[in-house]
């Protein structure tokens, strides 16, 4: 029953988007055939200019929309008009809020694969493509397989751990401002809240390391790659204590304080 639950959520989520992914990538196909056949003239550098417009004009609508339906999809389904059905489901409120977390995880996931395919399209045979081949092959000449490896998954890491943080800060300011008249005001006034008492923390440590353990610090990072690996842990650790604090939070006003329109 679970997995009905998951594959509805994700077929909700990608039906969406699978216009722009394939128009993402046909433009970029279409703005990278000018250089492939080394043409010139008035009609290729318009192609060009008009394709690399909208292929511009396409990311930004894929990550836009995304966010979109992420949104709408968790307020509309739980905390609108259709959570009435929703909640008669045999799931509990803890396991909708992690379903739909991890499909827009993998939602937001897919769409940075989409684009990095999109670039690697773009970027075929061209110099640009083949100077970053050339730097990557020259900094794995300097580090060891294990060093690279560990480089990426700290990157990977990172970079999914921040969706969660995404994701779920939004899932919180939603879960709170059902508490308000205004639903809309009240999310858009909790998610101001949060993220400028995130901005207030991340600031006062900042300055705590800059002026208290300046010498440190600076003698810690010095001593190589690993020092600074082991110094980006921190925003990871950061992130991982932001979503579990706003999954806590949304979980409880879900469970204790679900007020439904």
């Amino acid at each position: 029953m679970l997995k009905k639950l998951y594959a509805y959520e994700y077929r909700s989520l990608f039906r969406s988007l699978l216009p722009i992914y394939i128009g993402l990538l046909g433009l970029a196909l279409i703005g990278r055939l000018p250089y492939l056949f080394d043409r010139e003239g008035i009609a290729v550098a318009l192609i060009t200019g008009l394709s690399t417009a909208f292929y511009i004009l396409g990311i930004a609508a894929l990550f836009i929309v995304g966010a979109v339906i992420i949104v709408t999809r968790f307020y509309k389904n739980l905390l609108g008009g259709e959570g009435y059905l929703t909640f008669t489901l045999p799931f509990t409120p803890t396991q909708h809020i992690v379903c739909k977390l991890l499909c827009a995880v993998s939602l937001m996931l897919v769409n940075a694969l989409v684009v990095f395919a999109s670039l690697l399209i773009t970027g075929a045979g061209s110099d640009v493509l083949d100077g970053i081949f050339s730097l990557i092959k020259a900094i794995s000449g300097q580090f060891s397989a294990f060093r690279i490896i560990s480089i990426v998954a700290e990157a990977v890491l990172y970079i999914v751990a921040s969706f969660f943080q995404g994701v779920l800060m939004f899932y919180a300011a939603m879960a709170i401002g059902q508490q308000f008249r205004s639903r809309i005001g009240g999310a858009v006034l909790a998610y101001i809240c949060m993220y400028v008492a995130i901005e207030i923390i991340q600031f006062t440590g900042s300055m705590i390391l800059m002026f208290g353990f300046a010498d440190q610090v600076e003698a810690f990072l010095s001593e190589g790659v690993a020092s600074i690996q082991i110094a980006m842990l921190l925003p990871i650790a950061e992130a991982i204590l932001i979503s579990v604090a706003c999954f806590v939070a949304t979980r409880h006003f879900l469970t204790k304080r679900l007020n439904l329109e």
